[in-house]
């Protein structure tokens, strides 16, 4: 325990910093704080998820991916990048058959948060037999 506590105060540093960050440019301050907290949780779980391989010799840097870690990661993001390029086609195509000059921008940050999902779930997919 003694040898990841660097790893332990880095990340409530960055947390701390992300909902600070936030704050400043603009965000409620619960928006801020809430994002911090879920930021320092992640960071608390990440080396007990088995999602990483703790080398508490890494000091601030411990966690590390092998490599079908890292063969989940690139296929999920393959993944995910083939299905919103799809999706972001026939939106295109929807929008230019109908007559309109562009997309609108709320249907690609939908398109963008499509994308966010599909990888998620992607990577909790291919990694359901761990």
């Amino acid at each position: 325990m003694t040898a990841t506590i660097p790893y332990y105060v880095s990340r409530v540093v960055l947390a701390v910093a992300l909902g600070a960050l936030l704050v400043m440019t603009g965000s409620p301050w619960w928006a801020g704080s809430l994002i911090g907290a879920l930021a320092l949780a992640w960071f608390l779980w990440a080396p007990y998820s088995g999602r990483y391989v703790v080398r508490p010799h890494g000091r601030a840097m411990p966690l590390r991916r092998d490599e079908r870690a890292e063969s989940i990661n690139n296929k999920a993001a393959r993944n995910a990048f083939v299905l919103t390029m799809l999706v972001l086609g026939a939106v295109t195509v929807y929008y230019g058959i109908s007559g309109l000059a562009a997309v609108p921008l709320p249907v690609l940050k939908g398109v963008l948060i499509l994308g966010a999902v599909i990888y998620v779930t992607s990577d909790f997919w291919l990694r359901r037999g761990e």
